[in-house]
């Protein structure tokens, strides 16, 4: 076994070649560099902070300088053939090639780590090999310790056998580790080659029967699945859902297949949701052939990670804010001051906005339940496959709404609320009678509590919501201003 085999050597006569004062001051120059270690309290190295790093990182290409100099045996490294790619750049060459992060492996005993939220444990022989090279790096750290230049030759040949010993069960557990690793890393890699295979199938679906055949929107349903999952895995840079389905795409390709005239917000959004699929696609497309550079950590992987976000955006888009833009571009038509906020990025808007959202789901609440419910879920009793449920409160707003306009008319009360939420006074009241006036009041006093809870319950959510509303708005008011593109 590997610990006869360091025992071995360390008994063995040294190899090491040269004059016998130039040997000892190669090891004096490496007592030094070992002296300079930081250690832990509990006498090992310390790699926890960056200088305790550094220092070892010096010692460890001293150690090697020296074990080059002493003509000390080098153990084989012909196992670095079959590394892959990204491993044979880190360990070009069969020489010693010390790594930092080899020893750091060995020296805390890792056992066990986390890749994309699944956690891997190393196999027992990868343990093993890991201890033992751990008890060499111990002893030859003893003998650094204990070296003096006025001590006999027999002691200069204790630290070579020693610094040959490391080096031997170096390479074993350097072997064992990084072939675990590449298969861990094979392992986590998986979703995206299984998503770079999906894509190629899917195009070989539309191609075959057309991309709005049944085989092709199964594809697409399979594909996207896929996709979910790797986003929920890689997108750091937002929420890494894992719901994103193909129903908001099919929405939209069919929003893209009817002939309107003009520019509306069903077609702006689906526009926006369909580019950001085909740049998902391409991206897998390009990567089909150098998938084994991928860093293994998916969210390390800046260029997957962008498009994930913007897909992530998209469906978010097509998924809860097509309608309210269709309803706040009404609202923009039937106010002009609010038109002019929105178009000037007046600091009102930021509070008129969150009221006529309200409004329009008061009005409509099945078809902005899902916007509703990402920026304050806390107003909702369940969020099941048939949609967002008010809870107790929300269902009474909802029902106070329903009365008004039994009380007051539908257009009469769209028309008094929205000039309240956007004037913040009552001059569009005074064709209501004083009880109207008086319940259109409470009634708009309620909504302002909700709309600034909507806000404060997480503000991130709701200023990516706004962000997305006014970007969707901005293009259906000025779409030859929003189709020019930048060449970089």
């Amino acid at each position: 076994g590997v610990v006869r085999e360091v025992a071995a050597a360390v008994s063995k006569p040294s190899t090491c070649s040269g004059a016998y004062v130039d040997d000892r001051a190669v090891v004096a120059d490496l007592v030094a560099a070992h002296g300079r270690l930081i250690v832990a309290a509990d006498r090992e190295v310390d790699l926890r902070n960056e200088d305790g790093a550094r220092a070892c990182g010096d010692f460890i290409r001293k150690l090697e300088a020296s074990a080059d100099a002493l003509g000390c045996t080098v153990a084989s490294r012909s196992y670095r053939k079959s590394y892959t790619i990204n491993y044979r750049c880190l360990f070009p060459t069969a020489k010693r090639c010390y790594r930092l992060e080899v020893l750091e492996a060995c020296v805390e005993q890792l056992s066990s780590f986390c890749v994309n939220g699944t956690s891997y444990r190393l196999s027992d022989s990868v343990v093993r090999l890991g201890n033992a090279m751990l008890g060499s790096w111990r002893w030859l750290r003893s003998r650094l310790r204990a070296y003096s230049v006025s001590w006999a030759s027999s002691t200069l040949r204790e630290v070579i056998a020693a610094i040959e010993g490391l080096d031997l069960t170096w390479a074993r557990f350097e072997e064992s580790y990084i072939r675990e690793l590449m298969k861990i890393e094979e392992t986590a890699r998986s979703v995206v080659v299984d998503a770079a295979q999906l894509e190629q199938h899917l195009r070989r679906a539309e191609r075959a029967h057309g991309p709005t055949s049944l085989a092709a929107r199964e594809s697409r349903q399979v594909f996207a699945i896929c996709i979910a999952n790797l986003n929920s895995m890689a997108n750091i840079r937002r929420k890494g859902r894992s719901d994103l389905d193909s129903e908001v795409l099919e929405r939209a390709y069919y929003a893209l297949s009817v002939k309107r005239q003009g520019l509306d917000a069903a077609r702006a959004i689906a526009e926006q949701v369909v580019k950001s699929w085909d740049a998902l696609r391409a991206y897998f497309r390009e990567i089909r052939t150098c998938l084994e550079k991928m860093d293994p950590y998916l969210s390390n992987n800046a260029g997957l990670v962008r498009r994930l976000a913007a897909w992530e955006e998209s469906w978010e888009l097509g998924h809860r804010v097509g309608s309210t833009v269709a309803s706040v571009a009404r609202a923009m038509d039937a106010e002009p001051d609010f038109r002019s906020m929105c178009e000037d990025r007046d600091p009102e808007l930021f509070v008129v906005l969150p009221r006529v959202i309200w409004l329009a789901f008061l009005r409509a609440p099945a078809e902005h339940a899902a916007l509703i419910c990402d920026v304050l879920p806390t107003a909702f009793a369940t969020t099941g496959a048939e949609g967002a449920v008010p809870g107790v409160d929300l269902q009474a707003f909802v029902d106070k709404a329903r009365q008004l306009r039994l009380r007051v008319g539908d257009a009469e009360t769209d028309a008094v609320l929205l000039r309240r939420a956007v004037s913040g006074n009552p001059t569009g009241d005074y064709r209501l009678g004083p009880d109207a006036r008086e319940d259109v009041r409470r009634f708009a006093l309620e909504l302002e509590g909700w709309s600034v809870a909507s806000q404060r319950h997480c503000p991130n959510d709701w200023n990516s919501c706004v962000a997305v509303i006014l970007r969707v708005l901005a293009g259906l008011r000025a779409p030859e201003r929003a189709t020019l593109r930048s060449p970089c």
